[in-house]
Order: structure tokens, then C-alpha cells, then sequence
């Protein structure tokens, strides 16, 4: 697991680094990993043992050739979740954990995780990248004391795994990507992430199970560079369709979401409301706009306008029912569709969305705050007004652009049964 990047790099004068720029506990915190991860690998130098040399050479080879293998399945992830937070180096370390001392762990780490940053795509600041590298070294020493502790040492062609055993190496599985998951979250959180979601910080359900599986084959990787080398030709395959089946769900979201808001886009909205219509004996329908947005744009630019239609898209969002489709119609439009509610619950949401967006207080560039936001929502009831989603979509635009006409910052129903306004 690692940190989210995309942050540019550079060495430069030590004195002018990017760490020095974080908030002082996120520098704290960055050097006690990093500072930790030395100290173990120096005191395992001083006390390891011979290794077996032709296992650390073969599972670095491995490493090397995996990587180079799925570069451009990498790239393409990184690209489309903006996240590298899962990766294959976790793999390696852990069967490296169960194979060599911690000093030749360490060792291998470092080696892997810069030829990922040399060779990846993901640009990074350096201080991120050797934190990554550290939280690896700290997970591995954390798992080699649970296998010391179930009584079980660097595998070698005489051990046989007992079923106790088998169960120590799966917890010491766990150990490691609790371990690398809970220093990368704490990262985030002391980097400035108090607005972060969980999901941003641990990952999502996808991103964990895929680190966990990779640690899993890890473990069998380990046990075959025991015990039948030549065997851990087997793995590539099905490690190579499983890093390329990550992207399945990160293409099929980029094909339903909206980038900017996270939104359904326009046709996936259309095709959800398509079926709640279907299902339901009465639907409303929203056309929410916002108000003077190119004042936002040409006032704070249109990296502020963004982060306003976040915003926004966001209130909208929880304004609504969690079933209630919301999506992104196009510029500073968005459209929901109410499904199984009547005229009078239609308006109350649509009014309760208008109060929230006038609400908003949106932090910009800078140290800004935006505190006028309105928006101006026509609304549309199924079967009432049209039987179909087109008009239904026409009626709510339409009576959009009435309320629009009467003023701004106000409901409007095609009904032209209410029209609104609140001080």
C-alpha cells in the first residue's frame, strides 16, 4: 500500500525540501517511520545470519520482471483512480519476509520501491516515496515478530508447515497490511486530511481485498521459492490477470461518473431514471442550476468554479434520499429523479436542496470563503405533468427557466402550482 501521489517532484537544497512545507506533525511523523525503518534494518544487519542468496536474487529478479511486465496496466490505473494505493511490491516483500532475515527484507525493499519510482509513472515527492518504502519495512518487521512469536523462522527446505502454523503465516499476512495501511492512513490525516473521507484514507473495499490477495500470493510465492522453485513461473499468469482485472471497475465508474463531480454522468443518469420510472407509480423529477456560476468562474477562476460544483454536487447529494439518482446534466446543471414520492414531497426536497445551496459555505484558494451561492430548481411530477423521462426532463427545464425569469433563488413547479421564495 502507499500514499496518494501526484505531487511534483525534486531533490534540490535540503533546506528548501517539500517535506519542510508540510504541517510540523505530518514532518514529525514522516521521520519517526522513516527514522524507525532505518533503525530496524540497521540492527538486523548487525545480528542476521546468512541468507540464501539465490532466493533473495530469484524473488528480486521476480519483482523486476513483474514490474516491467505490468507498466503500462500500472500507469493506466494510477492514471484513472489518481491513487497508487494498491501496488505489486507488497507481494514480494511478504514472501521475502518468509524466506530471508529482515536485514535482506529491508534491503530488498528499498531496491523494488526504487526501481517503481524510477520506472513507474506516478511523479511523487521523494519524501513521500521513501515514507512508502519505510511503512513496508515497518509492516515486515511487525510480521516477522508474529512468525517468531507462533515459533516459526525463515522457511527453509527442512520445514514443514504445520496447520498452527499455515494459520501463523495468514496472521502475520494480516499483521502487514494492517500495519502498511495504518501508517499510510495516519500519513494522510496528519498531512492536513481532517476533510478526507474514510474511504480516501483506508481505501475502498476493492483497493483492500486487491492488497490483500497480492499479499496472499506473496505468501505462496514464498513457499514455492522453498520448495519448487522453477513452480513460480505458475504465478506470473495469474498475477498478471489480476493486477489487469483492477481496472474493470475503474473504467466501468469512469464510464458512468462525472469526473469533476462524481456525479452520474448525463446518459448513466438517464438510463437509471429510465428504469425507476418504470417501477414506480409516481417520480419528481429536479433540474437544479446554479445561479450567476460565470461570476464564480470569472471572480476565482475555474479551478474555484470546480471546486464550488463539488461542493454543490455534494449538498445535492445529501440532500436526497441514498437511492435518489443524482447526476450532472451538463455545465452548472444537475438533475435528480424522486422516485415513488408525490407533489408535496417533490417540493419539500426541492426546497430543502435550494436552502442548503444558499447555505454552502465553500473554502476557495487562497483562504477565501464563498458564502453566496443559490440556485434556482424546476420540478416535474410523474404521471402528473408527463408520462415520459424526455418530458418530464422538458417540464422541470422549463419550469427552470421560469424561475429563472421570476428572479433566481427560488422553486418552480411545471404544475405552476408553487412558486417559492424564501429571505
Amino acid at each position: 500500500m502507499a500514499v496518494v501521489g501526484g505531487d511534483e517532484p525534486g531533490l534540490g537544497r535540503v533546506g528548501k525540501w517539500p517535506l519542510w512545507r508540510r504541517p510540523a506533525l505530518s514532518v514529525w511523523f514522516v521521520l519517526v517511520v522513516d527514522l524507525g525503518a532505518a533503525a530496524v534494518a540497521i540492527i538486523e544487519f548487525t545480528r542476521s545470519g546468512a541468507a540464501d542468496a539465490g532466493i533473495a536474487a530469484a524473488i528480486l529478479a521476480a519483482a523486476l520482471v513483474q514490474g516491467e511486465a505490468s507498466r503500462r496496466i500500472e500507469r493506466m490505473r494510477r492514471v484513472k483512480s489518481g491513487s497508487v494505493r494498491i501496488n505489486m511490491i507488497s507481494m514480494w516483500v511478504f514472501a521475502a519476509v518468509l524466506t530471508l532475515p529482515l536485514s535482506w527484507v529491508a534491503a530488498l525493499t528499498v531496491l523494488v520501491s526504487l526501481h517503481d519510482a524510477v520506472r513507474g509513472s506516478q511523479r511523487s515527492f521523494v519524501h513521500r516515496k521513501v515514507m512508502n518504502a519505510a511503512a513496508m519495512v515497518l509492516a515486515a518487521w511487525t510480521a516477522r515478530l508474529m512468525l517468531d512469536a507462533g515459533g516459526l523462522s525463515v522457511l527453509t527446505q527442512a520445514t514443514r508447515l504445520s496447520a498452527v502454523q499455515i494459520v501463523v503465516v495468514a496472521a502475520a499476512a494480516l499483521v502487514f497490511f494492517a500495519v502498511d495501511g495504518v501508517l499510510i492512513a495516519v500519513s494522510l490525516v496528519v498531512d492536513g486530511g481532517d476533510d478526507r473521507t474514510l474511504v480516501h484514507l483506508v481505501g475502498t473495499a476493492d483497493d483492500n481485498a486487491m492488497e490483500l490477495a497480492t499479499i496472499c500470493i506473496g505468501a505462496v510465492a514464498g513457499l514455492v521459492l522453498v520448495y519448487e522453485p522453477l513452480a513460480l513461473a505458475f504465478l506470473f499468469v495469474p498475477l498478471f490477470v489480476l493486477h489487469r482485472g483492477v481496472l474493470v471497475p475503474q473504467f466501468r465508474e469512469l464510464a458512468t461518473k462525472d469526473q469533476k463531480t462524481g456525479l452520474l454522468n448525463a446518459g448513466s443518469w438517464r438510463e437509471v431514471a429510465l428504469k425507476e420510472l418504470a417501477a414506480a407509480d409516481h417520480a419528481g423529477v429536479l433540474m437544479v442550476d446554479l445561479d450567476h456560476f460565470k461570476r464564480v468562474n470569472d471572480t476565482y477562476g475555474h479551478l474555484s468554479g470546480d471546486e464550488v460544483l463539488k461542493a454543490v454536487a455534494d449538498t445535492v447529494r445529501r440532500s436526497v434520499r441514498d437511492y435518489d439518482a443524482v447526476g450532472r446534466f451538463g455545465g452548472e446543471e444537475f438533475v435528480v429523479v424522486l422516485p415513488g414520492l408525490r407533489d408535496g414531497d417533490v417540493l419539500a426536497i426541492a426546497e430543502r436542496i435550494r436552502r442548503a445551496v444558499s447555505d454552502l459555505r465553500v473554502p476557495l484558494a487562497g483562504g477565501a470563503t464563498l458564502s453566496t451561492l443559490s440556485a434556482s430548481i424546476g420540478v416535474a411530477v410523474y404521471p402528473g405533468v408527463a408520462t415520459g423521462l424526455d418530458e418530464l426532463v422538458h417540464a422541470a427545464d422549463t419550469a427552470l427557466y421560469r424561475a429563472k425569469r421570476a428572479g433566481r433563488n427560488r422553486v418552480v413547479s411545471a404544475l405552476a402550482v408553487c412558486d417559492t421564495r424564501t429571505g
